[in-house]
């Protein structure tokens, strides 16, 4: 069975973002600081400002702050496990100091770093808590916003390009947390993640959940641990197939919030390779992705590319190099020549019969390179959100195809303080807020053809100010498909 799509219908993506505050403290390079004195100590706020006045946390989240002490000769040193942390109003928002607070369930002993707030209600208008920093005489403060619970979106995380997409909706349910239900082969994984909008700025949370499946109903068969396991990465992976669905749930402890989805593991019935650029034959040189879809009998459903390996009939013409670039499935095309035929056959799997071989044609034609365009143009972004923003190269060719030659090009930023962009092969393109500063950026694409002549183009990226209380407009995640030629 065939199915060709694009490589911009196929994915619906959302922006990656990172966890604005970490649970994960920065260990100090010279823990003594290197000088003969103590002069000067600073709180940073949970979006990593240096000497914050301010900042801003949230209900169900837990989050950081770290502390540096400055010395006499100018060197510094993180000393957030070694001051004395206070809140002037435990009951909207605790912080952590060695042994106080025990680490939430699943973990049976231990205790959370020093540093770590726990909102425990929102502060009203304009209300602060301070949290104060206190070593060897010195003491810095932050005043801390307490925001209410935000809303919780929970998403799949694509292993191939690391931006997020949208699962299935469930069906409406006695359980109001189950927002959305998917099924999974044997044998294969899903990495899910959480995102939240955190003072206008999207952003992943991933580390402030416990994620877990909903206990087996008493003397169920199999059991949970026989059909899939879950990690604390949200990452699924399954083991057997099995007709009562399992509950993967991602659970805030600090307010006792959750969102969860539902997760059958089924045997697939049928395989479709979809080539990353649809229909277009590959010019030559070029790369293109492969994906690997599921078909539980009403359509391709599950992304299971990570997890198979591709051949190629003719090797001389286009050949699989994901073991050197670390790409699932990549071909690059080597000479003009075929058609020739990609093949994917799946190992046998409990469970799993017949549906485990697909196959597709290829061709690679020669062309020559004219021009390139970064799309889009102009790209916005949240200051300090963490949001990717994906950029497509488009070339032009003496034949007039258009073709995506992203992972041809080298990338760069002229302002990295505003954003930073990515010429590794599985990146490529992909745009990130350089820092929590407003500012703009021009990037520039280059691509070499041959050894005299060199191609760019440009792009001109803007971030912005985060607006308290808005849902901010994101910068498109999704690309129209080029002509097929």
């Amino acid at each position: 069975m065939t199915m060709m799509k694009t490589r911009s219908t196929r994915l619906r993506h959302v922006p990656l973002t990172a966890l604005s505050a970490s649970l994960v403290l920065l260990a100090g390079c010279n823990p003594v600081g290197g000088g003969t004195g103590p002069t000067r100590l600073v709180i940073n706020g949970p979006n990593g400002a240096a000497d914050a006045a301010t900042g801003d946390a949230f209900v169900c989240i837990r989050s950081g702050l770290t502390a540096t002490l400055f010395f006499e000769d100018g060197s510094a040193a993180d000393f957030t496990q070694r001051v004395t942390w206070a809140s002037a109003n435990p009951t909207n928002l605790r912080v952590s100091n060695f042994n106080t607070d025990p680490l939430p369930p699943p973990a049976t002993a231990g205790f959370l770093p020093p540093g770590i707030l726990t909102p425990g209600a929102a502060t009203a208008g304009n209300e602060t808590v301070r949290i104060t920093a206190t070593f060897s005489g010195l003491t810095d403060t932050i005043d801390m916003r307490v925001g209410a619970a935000p809303n919780f979106q929970l998403m799949q995380r694509n292993i191939g390009t690391g931006l997020n997409q949208a699962l299935p909706v469930a069906p409406p349910s006695a359980d109001p947390t189950i927002t959305h239900a998917f099924r999974m082969g044997p044998s294969t994984t899903t990495d899910l993640t959480v995102l939240a909008t955190l003072g206008g700025i999207p952003t992943r949370v991933d580390a402030a959940v416990i994620w877990s499946f909903d206990a087996a109903p008493a003397g169920a068969s199999p059991t949970n641990d026989a059909t899939a396991a879950i990690n604390s990465d949200g990452v699924i992976t399954t083991l057997a197939a099995n007709t009562r669905p399992l509950i993967a749930r991602a659970t805030f402890t600090p307010c006792n919030q959750s969102v969860a989805a539902q997760v059958t593991v089924a045997p697939f019935v049928g395989l479709s390779l979809v080539p990353e650029y649809g229909g277009q034959r590959l010019i030559a040189p070029n790369t293109e992705r492969y994906f690997v879809l599921a078909d539980f009998g009403s359509g391709p459903e599950q992304d299971i590319s990570p997890t198979t390996a591709l051949a190629s009939s003719n090797g001389a013409v286009g050949t699989f190099i994901s073991a050197l670039i670390g790409i699932p499935n990549l071909l690059s095309s080597v000479a003009a020549g075929g058609p020739f035929t990609v093949t994917v056959t799946l190992p046998t799997v409990t469970g799993q019969a017949e549906a485990d071989r697909a196959s597709i044609q290829q061709t690679v034609v020669a062309d020559t390179l004219l021009s390139i365009a970064l799309e889009p143009a102009t790209i916005s972004a949240v200051a300090g959100s963490g949001t990717v923003c994906p950029m497509r190269l488009v070339g032009t060719f003496a034949s007039g195809a258009r073709q995506d030659i992203t992972r041809r090009a080298t990338y760069a930023s002229d302002n990295i303080t505003v954003a930073v962009v990515s010429s590794q092969p599985q990146t490529a393109g992909l745009i990130g807020t350089g820092g929590i500063i407003p500012g703009t950026a021009t990037i520039t694409a280059t691509v070499l053809n041959g050894s005299a002549t060199a191609f760019t183009a440009t792009a001109a990226y803007t971030s912005t100010a985060p607006v308290p209380g808005t849902e901010p407009a994101l910068c498109p995640q999704t690309f129209e498909p080029l002509p097929i030629f």
